[in-house]
């Protein structure tokens, strides 16, 4: 689809692909594929079964895909966006919780630079997802 400077959905396709790109296959594949040694040189602690680590980074993997093709509709559906903003709202809360419960203290400077990254991705697009989910501000068809 060609995009115009006037697309309803431009800034919410925009956070949808920096989304996808960053928390869903990027983070995905680190927890996916991690080396323990990579996690604990930036300060993580790299969980013993490493199981629920991969499975986590699994879905947010599927997470990243389906936003990557949903930002590619031509209107991008309210499930789409319901999805993102529960999805990203729930990591954002999950690293807001562990930084005031100062889990994340022991963090390299590359650690803490990831996360404010995550977490700010995250933070934006629920915010600008926020305006989709009013049906007045669904556009004319």
């Amino acid at each position: 689809m060609a995009y115009s400077y006037t697309d309803y959905y431009r800034a919410l396709r925009l956070i949808m692909r920096i989304d996808s790109l960053l928390v869903g296959i990027g983070l995905g594949l680190l927890l996916l594929i991690y080396p323990a040694d990579l996690l604990t040189g930036w300060g993580f602690v790299a969980p013993e079964p490493a199981w629920p680590a991969r499975l986590a980074g699994s879905s947010l993997l599927g997470m990243g895909v389906g936003f990557w093709f949903a930002a590619r509709e031509q209107d991008v559906r309210l499930a789409s966006v319901i999805t993102l903003l529960i999805s990203n709202g729930l990591v954002a809360g999950v690293l807001l919780a562990a930084y005031l419960q100062k889990e994340l203290v022991h963090l390299s400077l590359v650690g803490r630079v990831l996360l404010i990254a995550l977490f700010a991705t995250c933070l934006a697009a629920v915010v600008i997802a926020l305006p989709h989910l009013r049906p007045e501000r669904q556009p004319f068809r």
